[in-house]
């Protein structure tokens, strides 16, 4: 296995619209690739197991990790979870750890399904007994933070704390201005792949790499020098990055009608229709089928599918994508991970306690488990460079693109963001609109969906 596929659903289809006022929130996204990609980015591949404690450990020894206080006494805390099987095994061993290291305290584990995890936390936090932290997709951040039932994490952890996490990752837990969550892992997110057998050198900026492309396409005997999927919204949100724009703003609104959203959407369109260097339509099982004849020297596809390019008798490369040469901008995928939430009512001993474990689960070391026993990529800039990732070609390529990754925006209108990229860019691809019709199309829809969903915030919590 090159690459663990626990992140769920894939993050760039919306969901339908549902009002604020009735839910408090709502899924980013919901898939409608076939297989594993079912199980990407948003909810658990596990999902629909019942609740299960898992077994708690005794602690045997003490040492004091930095900038959190010792609470004073034995404590228990719990933690929830949504992940999948071989995840919750190094979860309760990694716990084991720091109760040995923690003697005081005492760490219990309960698994749920990504829906239930949600709705109950959420219920527990409003009516009952919430756990102290819960571990979760960092789109939980929108309507946690929305709510007012989890802690701002930037102002229990100091900033050069903080500073030892890519800036992607964090972001992706980041809305109204606060971190939310501390991720454990980061990735799956799309990257450059190509066929060494046709592509010796990747160019480094858009200008030669298009250049290459059209000496490696041959539209007459079905070669092409990139494949993708032309209509997919999460292929584009790269290339909006590479011009400058990002599709939301920093008071996480809509930034869909933009110059930059223009000459991205333009940009894929000549690709297309100008340089002719990628098929006429293609999803995403027919980009990987022509990837997978030798019929294309490049596809941009998602660490989540590594695997599926073992065993092509195929020597596969991978690499960033080139920078603009418009902008000279690096393109910046999105990506997303597991991130640890440190519930609103902790306090006192608890609330130190859960910092503490917070810090420990999420520390290079324990880092550096995830990626030697579950392949998850590093959150950790200390693990990211590390020799078992730079002596990698595979892992050293995806982690070279996961360094300008940035988090998935967890705002709750982010759904209505995908929904108004979705509606517009098939037209784009095939001239039903130009791109700068389109960029005003986008807006305008995802901005009837965030009023369709209520203005207002939901209320927080009665405490």
């Amino acid at each position: 296995m090159l690459f663990d596929h626990s992140t769920p659903n894939r993050p760039w289809a919306p969901t339908r619209r549902i009002s604020r006022r009735a839910s408090g929130a709502h899924r980013l996204a919901s898939g409608i690739l076939p297989g594993v990609l079912l199980c990407l980015i948003l909810a658990a591949c596990t999902a629909g197991r019942s609740p299960m404690p898992a077994p708690t450990a005794e602690a045997t020894a003490s040492t004091t990790p930095t900038g959190i206080a010792t609470p004073a006494g034995p404590i228990t805390i719990t933690y929830w979870e949504t992940d999948t099987d071989d995840a919750d095994v190094l979860l309760d061993e990694l716990a084991a750890e720091f109760m040995k290291m923690n003697p005081g305290i005492t760490v219990k584990r309960v698994h749920y399904s990504y829906d239930d995890l949600r709705n109950e936390f959420r219920t527990q936090s409003r009516n009952g007994r919430p756990p102290e932290l819960v571990r979760a997709p960092g789109e939980f951040a929108g309507p946690f933070s929305e709510l007012g039932i989890v802690h701002p994490l930037d102002t229990i952890f100091a900033r050069d704390f903080l500073d030892q996490y890519l800036a992607g990752a964090l972001a992706g837990a980041t809305t109204q201005g606060r971190l939310w969550g501390i991720p454990d892992n980061y990735g799956n997110h799309l990257m450059l792949l190509y066929n060494k057998a046709l592509v010796s050198d990747v160019p480094t900026n858009t200008d030669a790499w298009i250049a290459q492309l059209k000496t490696l396409t041959d539209a007459g005997t079905g070669n092409y020098g990139l494949a993708y999927p032309l209509d997919e919204s999460y292929w584009l949100i790269p290339w909006l990055a590479g011009f400058g724009g990002w599709p939301m703003d920093a008071a996480d609104r809509p930034a869909l009608d933009t110059v930059e959203m223009t000459n991205a959407l333009q940009f894929l369109y000549d690709l297309k229709t100008v340089q002719r260097v990628v098929p006429e339509q293609a999803d995403y099982d027919a980009a990987f089928d022509i990837f997978r004849q030798g019929k294309a020297a490049y596809i941009i596809d998602g660490t989540w599918n590594l695997d599926r390019y073992t065993g092509l008798g195929i020597d596969v490369g991978v690499a960033p994508l080139p920078v603009v040469s418009a902008t000279g901008l690096k393109p910046a995928p999105m990506a997303t991970g597991r991130y640890w939430f440190i519930s609103e009512k902790a306090d006192g001993a608890a609330l130190d306690a859960a910092a503490r474990f917070t810090e420990f689960m999420t520390a290079t070391d324990a880092q550096q488990q995830w990626l030697a026993k579950l392949k998850r990529l590093p959150s950790d800039k200390a693990v990211a460079q590390s020799e078992p990732i730079t002596a990698d070609p595979i892992l050293s390529g995806a982690v070279a693109q996961l360094r300008v990754a940035r988090g998935v925006p967890p705002a709750l209108d982010m759904a209505c963001v995908w929904s108004g990229i979705n509606a517009h860019l098939s037209e784009v691809m095939t001239g039903a609109r130009t791109p700068e019709n389109a960029a005003a199309a986008m807006q305008a829809d995802a901005d009837v969906c965030i009023e369709d969903m209520g203005g207002d915030p939901t209320p927080a919590p009665t405490k």
